[in-house]
């Protein structure tokens, strides 16, 4: 809808602002008001700052000189005539070419939480949120919803930052314990090599028991890739898949696939998962989380590409998967909830997982077909990554074909043998471009003797000290 917008001169000589009658800046004096306004808010400390509402900018100055060289400064201004015009009136502003600021205008706003990658930022970093009063006025609902995607991106992070406490140190020990398969290939090796290729990663949500079967005989006409809980429900099925993705440190979860791993499958694994589970595969391609080590390994010459992985294997796979090229993408297990009161398919290690539906106090969800469904909010909260970083990968097309949970955006709901009827037609070869891709590199201990000398105290100048601290931190 169009808004009535004038610039009437302010008593103190200075630009003012008024939309659809209501005054944005002081028609008497918008800069003494935006100092009195940003003079209560402590932006010295502020990591990142988020910013509703700019108008004609008077802002930009408290915003520029009182916050700290490192600090991001992210401006939401919904009315995207209100930016040109502070461009047009003010062209020399500073603001404009400092690199700390962000300017998100129009109908970029109320997407930019839900349909972008979550906000890069540090579990320490202090979050400042601004609300120039005239914007909430105009804009009341599109603030709340803004608010709300923002606040289930913090759950998000807070789910992958619990997983980080509970992991941190199996972590750590994996990866030094693990340094014998430094020589794998990167996992980065496969990115882009899947252009156009239909990929179906397979989870082993209570729905796959439905529709398991309809992935007998695709392998040659599909890149089937199998999330570590999903390769016994797949074997017991009579189905190998062409790659196994694990990326959990824990010993239990190495169970998935140990003793069981066949020899023509890849293994997909992050660099720090328990050894029993390198140990099973006979070819691996390795990934990492960009927590330490990962530096120092890089430094001494055997990198790791990182795959965003939030607390669950699934979003690792997606992840991948959006890497790869492959389109479409096409989700089969992925319930994200305990369809017809069961946390699994069968045949995981974990037998018979029934839900005691009759006690149940946890989370509700709409399923695909409207009906509520028990989940828990880190399932949520993965569900809710996936949303996210689907809508922002526009080029590839995505098919929930689940037939069960509750996945309901980001994606078309189809049936597993629509799916890969429509999709998997053309014969593919993934087998060879998976060993075209499996290049080793010779390791040097170097880097182990370098990081022991460092906690020895023998080297006191190191950067990896530093990351050493933050994972320990975490």
């Amino acid at each position: 809808m169009p808004r009535t917008i004038q610039i009437p001169t302010s008593r103190s000589g200075s630009p003012s602002l008024t939309v659809d009658g209501i005054s944005y800046h002081s028609p008497y004096d918008p800069i003494r008001e935006s100092l009195r306004f940003f003079n209560g808010l402590n932006l010295e400390e502020a990591d990142i700052i988020l910013q509703f509402g700019w108008g004609l900018g008077y802002g930009s100055e408290s915003l520029r000189t009182r916050c700290k060289p490192s600090a991001r400064i992210l401006i939401f201004e919904p009315e995207g005539e209100l930016l040109d015009l502070a461009r047009n009136r003010f062209r020399d502003d500073p603001a404009w070419k400092d690199p700390r600021f962000q300017f998100v205008s129009g109908d970029q706003v109320c997407r930019f939480f839900s349909h972008n990658p979550p906000l890069a930022c540090q579990e320490t970093d202090k979050i400042l949120w601004v609300e120039w009063p005239a914007a909430v006025q105009l804009h009341k609902a599109l603030l709340e919803d803004l608010k709300k995607s923002f606040r289930t991106q913090l759950r998000d992070r807070a789910a992958n930052l619990l997983t980080h406490f509970q992991n941190g140190r199996t972590y750590f020990e994996n990866v030094v314990r693990n340094f014998e398969y430094q020589g794998d290939a990167d996992a980065g090796h496969l990115f882009g090599k899947f252009k156009g290729m239909p990929l179906a990663i397979v989870s082993a949500g209570p729905s796959l028991d439905r529709n398991i079967r309809e992935l007998q005989g695709i392998k040659g006409r599909c890149f089937l890739l199998a999330v570590d809980t999903a390769l016994r429900p797949l074997l017991e099925t009579g189905i190998v898949p062409h790659a196994v993705i694990i990326a959990d440190p824990q010993e239990l979860n190495a169970k998935h696939i140990a003793g069981i791993m066949p020899k023509e499958s890849f293994l997909i694994a992050e660099q720090g998962v328990h050894f029993s589970a390198m140990k099973s595969a006979a070819r691996r391609f390795l990934f990492n989380l960009g927590l330490f080590p990962d530096s120092l390994f890089a430094r001494f010459g055997f990198p790791r590409t990182p795959l965003n992985v939030w607390g669950s294997v699934a979003t690792a796979a997606l992840d991948f998967a959006c890497h790869s090229g492959a389109s479409p993408v096409i989700f089969t297990g992925q319930d994200f909830a305990y369809s017809w009161n069961q946390k699994y398919a069968s045949h995981t290690i974990f037998g018979d997982s029934f839900l005691d539906s009759a006690h149940w106090t946890g989370m509700l969800e709409k399923d695909i077909w409207g009906q509520n469904t028990p989940t828990t909010e880190n399932l949520v909260a993965y569900r809710d990554f996936f949303v996210r970083r689907m809508k922002s990968e526009r080029q590839v097309r995505f098919i929930n074909a689940t037939e069960g949970g509750i996945l309901t955006e980001g994606a078309e709901v189809l049936s597993l043998r629509d799916a890969l009827q429509q999709s998997c037609r053309t014969p593919l070869n993934i087998e060879s471009i998976l060993e075209s891709c499996h290049h080793t590199h010779p390791t040097t201990p170097a880097a182990l003797n370098h990081l022991e000398r460092v906690l020895r105290r023998e080297i006191v100048d190191s950067a990896c000290l530093e990351g050493f601290f933050a994972l320990v931190a975490k």
